[in-house]
Protein backbone atom coordinates (compact mmCIF):
# COMPACT_ATOMS: atom_id res chain seq x y z
CA UNK A 1 0.00 0.00 0.00
CA UNK A 2 1.30 3.68 -1.01
CA UNK A 3 1.64 5.74 2.22
CA UNK A 4 -1.84 7.55 2.70
CA UNK A 5 -2.45 11.35 2.94
CA UNK A 6 -3.43 10.10 6.41
CA UNK A 7 -0.27 9.99 7.33
CA UNK A 8 0.11 13.93 8.17
CA UNK A 9 -3.33 14.36 9.08
CA UNK A 10 -3.42 11.77 12.12
CA UNK A 11 -0.15 13.34 12.67
CA UNK A 12 0.49 9.80 14.90
CA UNK A 13 3.92 8.16 13.09
CA UNK A 14 7.09 10.10 13.40
CA UNK A 15 8.17 12.19 10.62
CA UNK A 16 11.60 11.57 8.76
CA UNK A 17 11.58 14.46 7.80
CA UNK A 18 11.12 16.53 10.97
CA UNK A 19 14.20 14.30 12.19
CA UNK A 20 16.08 14.86 9.36
CA UNK A 21 16.53 18.86 10.37
CA UNK A 22 17.42 20.58 13.65
CA UNK A 23 16.00 23.08 15.54
CA UNK A 24 15.36 25.55 18.21
CA UNK A 25 11.65 24.74 19.48
CA UNK A 26 11.02 28.46 19.00
CA UNK A 27 7.89 28.03 17.04
CA UNK A 28 4.13 27.98 17.54
CA UNK A 29 4.31 25.58 20.10
CA UNK A 30 6.86 27.24 22.21
CA UNK A 31 7.29 25.08 25.64
CA UNK A 32 3.31 25.15 25.91
CA UNK A 33 4.01 21.44 27.26
CA UNK A 34 0.27 20.71 26.40
CA UNK A 35 0.54 21.43 23.01
CA UNK A 36 3.69 19.45 22.64
CA UNK A 37 1.84 16.61 24.17
CA UNK A 38 -1.12 16.25 22.20
CA UNK A 39 0.46 17.07 18.83
CA UNK A 40 4.01 16.08 19.23
CA UNK A 41 4.81 15.48 15.48
CA UNK A 42 2.71 18.92 14.34
CA UNK A 43 4.71 20.73 17.17
CA UNK A 44 8.61 18.71 16.19
CA UNK A 45 7.45 19.84 12.07
CA UNK A 46 6.76 23.10 13.10
CA UNK A 47 10.01 23.67 14.63
CA UNK A 48 11.49 22.12 11.32
CA UNK A 49 9.84 24.95 9.70
CA UNK A 50 10.99 27.77 11.56
CA UNK A 51 14.89 26.51 11.81
CA UNK A 52 15.26 25.36 7.93
CA UNK A 53 11.56 26.04 5.63
CA UNK A 54 14.20 25.23 2.34
CA UNK A 55 15.49 21.75 3.93
CA UNK A 56 11.86 20.73 5.27
CA UNK A 57 10.29 22.00 1.66
CA UNK A 58 12.89 20.21 -0.01
CA UNK A 59 12.50 16.81 2.33
CA UNK A 60 8.44 17.09 1.85
CA UNK A 61 9.08 17.48 -2.11
CA UNK A 62 10.91 14.25 -2.56
CA UNK A 63 8.78 12.43 -0.33
CA UNK A 64 6.07 13.35 -3.09
CA UNK A 65 7.90 12.64 -5.81
CA UNK A 66 8.91 8.97 -3.97
CA UNK A 67 5.02 8.35 -3.52
CA UNK A 68 3.86 9.49 -7.09
CA UNK A 69 2.58 12.78 -6.00
CA UNK A 70 4.06 14.99 -8.22
CA UNK A 71 1.96 15.93 -11.01
CA UNK A 72 3.66 16.02 -14.59
CA UNK A 73 6.93 15.15 -13.09
CA UNK A 74 7.21 12.07 -15.06
CA UNK A 75 5.60 13.40 -18.37
CA UNK A 76 7.72 13.66 -21.60
CA UNK A 77 6.52 17.52 -22.64
CA UNK A 78 7.76 18.80 -26.21
CA UNK A 79 9.33 21.88 -24.55
CA UNK A 80 10.47 21.78 -20.38
CA UNK A 81 9.75 25.10 -18.85
CA UNK A 82 12.03 25.84 -15.79
CA UNK A 83 10.46 29.29 -14.77
CA UNK A 84 7.47 30.26 -13.25
CA UNK A 85 4.82 31.00 -14.25
CA UNK A 86 5.09 29.26 -17.50
CA UNK A 87 4.83 31.44 -20.80
CA UNK A 88 1.06 31.36 -21.80
CA UNK A 89 -0.45 33.78 -24.03
CA UNK A 90 -4.44 35.75 -23.58
CA UNK A 91 -5.35 36.34 -27.12
CA UNK A 92 -7.48 33.29 -26.86
CA UNK A 93 -11.70 33.80 -26.71
CA UNK A 94 -11.44 30.56 -24.08
CA UNK A 95 -12.12 30.87 -20.64
CA UNK A 96 -8.42 30.73 -18.88
CA UNK A 97 -7.47 28.51 -16.72
CA UNK A 98 -6.20 28.38 -12.97
CA UNK A 99 -4.78 25.20 -11.18
CA UNK A 100 -4.18 23.96 -7.87
CA UNK A 101 -1.65 21.55 -6.94
CA UNK A 102 -1.13 18.85 -4.50
CA UNK A 103 0.54 17.85 -1.39
CA UNK A 104 4.06 17.95 -1.07
CA UNK A 105 3.79 19.75 -4.96
CA UNK A 106 4.48 23.09 -6.00
CA UNK A 107 3.47 25.64 -8.42
CA UNK A 108 7.18 26.53 -8.68
CA UNK A 109 7.86 22.61 -9.49
CA UNK A 110 8.43 22.12 -13.30
CA UNK A 111 5.81 19.46 -13.72
CA UNK A 112 3.31 21.93 -12.92
CA UNK A 113 4.86 24.93 -15.17
CA UNK A 114 4.79 21.70 -18.12
CA UNK A 115 1.17 20.74 -17.50
CA UNK A 116 0.13 24.19 -17.50
CA UNK A 117 1.82 25.34 -20.19
CA UNK A 118 0.59 21.92 -22.46
CA UNK A 119 -2.84 22.61 -20.66
CA UNK A 120 -2.71 25.86 -22.64
CA UNK A 121 -1.47 24.45 -26.11
CA UNK A 122 -4.52 22.73 -26.15
CA UNK A 123 -6.82 25.53 -25.70
CA UNK A 124 -5.46 27.89 -28.37
CA UNK A 125 -2.85 29.51 -26.19
CA UNK A 126 -5.35 30.22 -23.45
CA UNK A 127 -4.08 32.19 -20.59
CA UNK A 128 -2.87 29.52 -17.53
CA UNK A 129 -1.59 29.60 -14.12
CA UNK A 130 -0.93 28.07 -11.23
CA UNK A 131 -1.86 30.27 -8.01
CA UNK A 132 0.34 29.36 -4.95
CA UNK A 133 -0.23 29.73 -1.36
CA UNK A 134 3.28 30.57 -1.07
CA UNK A 135 5.49 33.07 -2.76
CA UNK A 136 8.80 31.32 -3.35
CA UNK A 137 8.74 27.23 -3.95
CA UNK A 138 9.60 26.16 -0.25
CA UNK A 139 6.92 28.27 0.95
CA UNK A 140 4.36 26.86 -1.55
CA UNK A 141 5.47 23.82 -0.53
CA UNK A 142 5.32 23.96 3.06
CA UNK A 143 2.06 25.89 3.20
CA UNK A 144 0.26 22.68 1.69
CA UNK A 145 1.07 21.05 5.26
CA UNK A 146 0.77 24.03 7.76
CA UNK A 147 -1.27 26.55 6.27
CA UNK A 148 -5.12 25.47 7.06
CA UNK A 149 -7.47 24.74 4.30
CA UNK A 150 -9.78 28.35 4.75
CA UNK A 151 -6.46 30.06 4.97
CA UNK A 152 -4.90 28.90 1.90
CA UNK A 153 -8.56 29.89 0.01
CA UNK A 154 -7.99 33.15 1.15
CA UNK A 155 -4.53 33.33 -0.40
CA UNK A 156 -5.91 31.78 -3.09
CA UNK A 157 -8.72 34.32 -3.62
CA UNK A 158 -6.80 37.36 -3.30
CA UNK A 159 -4.46 36.36 -5.92
CA UNK A 160 -7.63 35.62 -8.34
CA UNK A 161 -8.65 39.16 -7.49
CA UNK A 162 -5.37 40.82 -8.21
CA UNK A 163 -5.16 38.82 -11.69
CA UNK A 164 -7.14 41.00 -14.09
CA UNK A 165 -7.23 38.10 -16.58
CA UNK A 166 -9.35 35.87 -14.40
CA UNK A 167 -12.10 39.31 -13.48
CA UNK A 168 -14.27 37.65 -15.82
CA UNK A 169 -14.23 33.91 -14.66
CA UNK A 170 -11.89 30.76 -15.73
CA UNK A 171 -12.21 26.78 -15.38
CA UNK A 172 -10.15 25.66 -12.19
CA UNK A 173 -8.08 22.19 -11.96
CA UNK A 174 -6.98 20.62 -8.85
CA UNK A 175 -4.82 18.10 -8.09
CA UNK A 176 -5.53 15.71 -5.07
CA UNK A 177 -6.03 18.11 -2.07
CA UNK A 178 -5.56 21.39 -4.28
CA UNK A 179 -9.35 20.42 -4.76
CA UNK A 180 -9.53 21.80 -1.18
CA UNK A 181 -8.53 24.53 -2.46
CA UNK A 182 -10.67 25.50 -5.19
CA UNK A 183 -13.62 23.74 -3.39
CA UNK A 184 -13.45 25.92 -1.02
CA UNK A 185 -12.85 29.04 -2.77
CA UNK A 186 -16.23 27.87 -4.76
CA UNK A 187 -17.83 28.13 -1.16
CA UNK A 188 -17.02 31.11 0.42
CA UNK A 189 -16.13 33.21 -3.08
CA UNK A 190 -16.78 32.21 -6.13
CA UNK A 191 -16.25 35.96 -7.70
CA UNK A 192 -14.55 36.08 -10.37
CA UNK A 193 -16.64 32.66 -11.10
CA UNK A 194 -15.20 29.35 -11.60
CA UNK A 195 -17.02 28.56 -14.67
CA UNK A 196 -15.89 24.59 -14.68
CA UNK A 197 -13.97 23.00 -11.92
CA UNK A 198 -12.52 19.70 -12.86
CA UNK A 199 -11.64 17.75 -9.81
CA UNK A 200 -8.59 14.93 -10.52
CA UNK A 201 -8.73 12.52 -7.22
CA UNK A 202 -9.80 15.29 -4.66
CA UNK A 203 -10.27 14.47 -1.30
CA UNK A 204 -13.59 16.04 -2.08
CA UNK A 205 -15.40 14.15 0.81
CA UNK A 206 -12.76 13.70 3.57
CA UNK A 207 -9.80 11.34 4.40
CA UNK A 208 -11.65 8.62 6.39
CA UNK A 209 -8.72 6.30 7.59
CA UNK A 210 -5.03 5.98 8.08
CA UNK A 211 -2.04 4.09 6.59
CA UNK A 212 -2.63 0.04 7.27
CA UNK A 213 -6.56 0.46 8.32
CA UNK A 214 -7.85 1.09 4.99
CA UNK A 215 -11.03 -1.52 4.58
CA UNK A 216 -9.49 -5.21 3.56
CA UNK A 217 -11.65 -7.97 2.12
CA UNK A 218 -9.24 -10.22 2.91
CA UNK A 219 -9.40 -9.97 6.38
CA UNK A 220 -12.30 -10.12 8.83
CA UNK A 221 -13.66 -6.15 9.18
CA UNK A 222 -14.74 -6.73 12.35
CA UNK A 223 -11.53 -8.10 13.71
CA UNK A 224 -9.42 -5.19 12.02
CA UNK A 225 -12.20 -2.45 13.22
CA UNK A 226 -13.31 -3.99 16.75
CA UNK A 227 -13.05 -1.42 19.57
CA UNK A 228 -10.21 -1.10 21.33
CA UNK A 229 -8.40 -2.82 18.45
CA UNK A 230 -5.14 -1.17 16.63
CA UNK A 231 -6.93 0.70 13.63
CA UNK A 232 -9.42 1.91 16.53
CA UNK A 233 -6.72 3.39 18.45
CA UNK A 234 -4.98 4.81 15.48
CA UNK A 235 -8.60 6.67 14.19
CA UNK A 236 -9.12 7.43 17.81
CA UNK A 237 -5.39 8.94 17.75
CA UNK A 238 -6.49 10.79 14.89
CA UNK A 239 -9.56 12.49 15.39
CA UNK A 240 -8.05 13.64 18.98
CA UNK A 241 -5.55 15.47 17.10
CA UNK A 242 -6.99 16.90 13.82
CA UNK A 243 -10.75 17.76 16.16
CA UNK A 244 -8.46 20.69 17.58
CA UNK A 245 -8.76 24.06 17.47
CA UNK A 246 -4.84 24.22 17.23
CA UNK A 247 -4.41 21.42 14.41
CA UNK A 248 -7.30 22.91 12.11
CA UNK A 249 -5.52 26.42 12.48
CA UNK A 250 -1.95 24.71 11.63
CA UNK A 251 -2.55 21.51 9.48
CA UNK A 252 -3.77 21.49 6.08
CA UNK A 253 -4.55 17.91 6.33
CA UNK A 254 -6.71 18.09 9.75
CA UNK A 255 -9.05 20.29 7.92
CA UNK A 256 -10.23 17.30 5.80
CA UNK A 257 -9.89 14.32 8.12
CA UNK A 258 -13.86 12.56 8.73
CA UNK A 259 -13.43 9.87 10.40
CA UNK A 260 -16.51 8.17 10.03
CA UNK A 261 -17.48 6.75 13.26
CA UNK A 262 -20.49 8.02 14.94
CA UNK A 263 -19.03 8.29 18.01
CA UNK A 264 -16.47 11.15 16.58
CA UNK A 265 -19.25 13.03 14.65
CA UNK A 266 -19.93 15.82 17.34
CA UNK A 267 -16.07 16.21 17.38
CA UNK A 268 -16.30 16.55 13.42
CA UNK A 269 -19.39 19.03 13.34
CA UNK A 270 -17.59 21.26 15.90
CA UNK A 271 -14.08 21.55 14.79
CA UNK A 272 -13.59 20.50 10.88
CA UNK A 273 -13.14 23.13 8.58
CA UNK A 274 -14.54 20.43 5.81
CA UNK A 275 -17.71 20.17 7.91
CA UNK A 276 -18.05 23.67 7.63
CA UNK A 277 -17.90 23.89 4.29
CA UNK A 278 -20.47 20.73 3.90
CA UNK A 279 -22.52 22.76 6.23
CA UNK A 280 -22.64 19.42 7.86
CA UNK A 281 -23.99 19.32 11.79
CA UNK A 282 -26.50 21.48 13.02
CA UNK A 283 -23.97 24.55 13.93
CA UNK A 284 -23.16 24.35 10.29
CA UNK A 285 -26.26 26.56 8.39
CA UNK A 286 -24.61 28.57 5.63
CA UNK A 287 -26.94 29.18 2.99
CA UNK A 288 -23.93 31.47 1.25
CA UNK A 289 -22.33 28.56 0.32
CA UNK A 290 -24.94 27.10 -1.84
CA UNK A 291 -25.45 30.00 -3.61
CA UNK A 292 -21.97 30.01 -4.34
CA UNK A 293 -21.91 26.83 -5.77
CA UNK A 294 -24.46 27.01 -7.76
CA UNK A 295 -22.99 29.56 -9.68
CA UNK A 296 -20.12 27.48 -11.20
CA UNK A 297 -21.27 25.41 -14.69
CA UNK A 298 -19.70 22.56 -14.37
CA UNK A 299 -18.48 20.04 -12.00
CA UNK A 300 -16.58 17.35 -13.29
CA UNK A 301 -15.20 14.58 -10.35
CA UNK A 302 -12.72 11.74 -11.71
CA UNK A 303 -11.66 8.82 -9.55
CA UNK A 304 -9.04 6.59 -9.07
CA UNK A 305 -9.48 3.20 -9.52
CA UNK A 306 -6.59 1.63 -7.19
CA UNK A 307 -6.62 5.06 -5.31
CA UNK A 308 -4.44 4.28 -1.98
CA UNK A 309 -4.22 7.49 -0.80
CA UNK A 310 -7.55 8.62 -0.20
CA UNK A 311 -9.96 6.47 1.26
CA UNK A 312 -12.51 5.58 0.87
CA UNK A 313 -11.92 6.50 -3.24
CA UNK A 314 -15.89 7.10 -3.73
CA UNK A 315 -15.50 9.98 -1.57
CA UNK A 316 -13.60 11.52 -5.22
CA UNK A 317 -17.19 11.62 -6.44
CA UNK A 318 -18.44 12.24 -3.55
CA UNK A 319 -19.84 9.18 -1.99
CA UNK A 320 -18.82 8.36 1.57
CA UNK A 321 -19.00 5.63 4.13
CA UNK A 322 -22.27 4.41 5.74
CA UNK A 323 -22.49 6.27 9.44
CA UNK A 324 -23.74 2.54 10.27
CA UNK A 325 -21.64 0.73 8.71
CA UNK A 326 -18.73 2.55 7.42
CA UNK A 327 -15.68 0.19 6.76
CA UNK A 328 -18.22 -2.38 4.80
CA UNK A 329 -20.40 0.02 3.35
CA UNK A 330 -19.86 3.22 1.37
CA UNK A 331 -22.69 5.01 -0.27
CA UNK A 332 -22.86 6.32 -3.30
CA UNK A 333 -23.54 10.23 -4.00
CA UNK A 334 -27.12 9.97 -4.16
CA UNK A 335 -27.58 8.42 -1.11
CA UNK A 336 -25.49 10.37 1.08
CA UNK A 337 -26.51 13.28 3.74
CA UNK A 338 -25.34 15.68 2.01
CA UNK A 339 -27.16 14.70 -1.51
CA UNK A 340 -30.29 14.08 -0.03
CA UNK A 341 -30.52 17.03 2.13
CA UNK A 342 -28.74 19.53 -0.62
CA UNK A 343 -26.42 20.73 2.31
CA UNK A 344 -24.28 22.66 -0.15
CA UNK A 345 -25.71 22.27 -3.42
CA UNK A 346 -24.88 18.91 -4.90
CA UNK A 347 -28.12 17.93 -5.42
CA UNK A 348 -29.22 21.23 -6.91
CA UNK A 349 -25.77 20.32 -9.20
CA UNK A 350 -26.81 17.07 -10.85
CA UNK A 351 -30.88 17.97 -11.07
CA UNK A 352 -29.40 20.48 -13.35
CA UNK A 353 -27.29 18.36 -15.15
CA UNK A 354 -23.39 19.88 -13.67
CA UNK A 355 -22.52 17.22 -12.65
CA UNK A 356 -19.61 14.89 -14.99
CA UNK A 357 -18.00 11.69 -13.39
CA UNK A 358 -14.60 10.61 -15.12
CA UNK A 359 -12.61 7.41 -14.13
CA UNK A 360 -8.95 5.88 -14.84
CA UNK A 361 -7.47 2.80 -13.78
CA UNK A 362 -4.67 3.66 -11.53
CA UNK A 363 -3.36 4.53 -8.45
CA UNK A 364 -3.91 8.21 -7.24
CA UNK A 365 -2.69 11.12 -9.76
CA UNK A 366 -1.33 8.32 -11.79
CA UNK A 367 -3.97 9.54 -15.17
CA UNK A 368 -1.68 9.44 -18.17
CA UNK A 369 -1.19 12.31 -20.68
CA UNK A 370 -4.09 10.65 -22.76
CA UNK A 371 -6.35 10.73 -19.98
CA UNK A 372 -5.67 14.48 -19.24
CA UNK A 373 -5.98 15.91 -22.67
CA UNK A 374 -9.72 13.94 -22.85
CA UNK A 375 -10.55 15.93 -20.31
CA UNK A 376 -9.20 18.84 -21.05
CA UNK A 377 -10.94 18.58 -24.57
CA UNK A 378 -13.81 17.08 -23.32
CA UNK A 379 -15.15 19.86 -20.88
CA UNK A 380 -12.94 22.73 -21.33
CA UNK A 381 -12.65 23.63 -24.67
CA UNK A 382 -15.82 25.15 -25.56
CA UNK A 383 -16.62 27.59 -23.03
CA UNK A 384 -15.57 31.18 -23.53
CA UNK A 385 -15.02 34.18 -22.36
CA UNK A 386 -18.72 36.00 -23.26
CA UNK A 387 -20.12 32.48 -22.38
CA UNK A 388 -19.39 33.68 -19.19
CA UNK A 389 -20.12 37.17 -19.47
CA UNK A 390 -23.65 35.98 -20.42
CA UNK A 391 -24.30 33.68 -17.71
CA UNK A 392 -23.11 36.10 -14.90
CA UNK A 393 -25.78 39.02 -16.20
CA UNK A 394 -28.64 36.18 -16.54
Amino acid sequence: MRLSAAFSLALFATSVAAKEISHDGGNLCGEDADLRTTHPVLCEMLDALQADPEGLADSLKQFARQYGLLVGDKWEFPVRHSEFPAPTTSSSQQLPVVFAHGMGDSCFNNGMIDIGKHTSSLLDNVYVTCIPTGDTQAEDTTNGYFLSMDASVDVFAAKVAMDPKLTNGFHAIGFSQGNNVIRGYIARYNTPTVHTFLAVNGVNAGEGTVPGCFPNKSVDLQEQFQVGGFCDLLLEQASRRAYTEFAQQHSFQAGYWRDPRRKEQEAYYQYSQLARWNNEGPQNKNETLNANYAKTSKFVWVKATEDSMVWPKEGEQWGCPDPDDPFTHILPMNETEWYKEDLFGLKTAQEAGKNYFETFVGDHLQFSMQDFNRWITTYLKDATVADELNVSMA
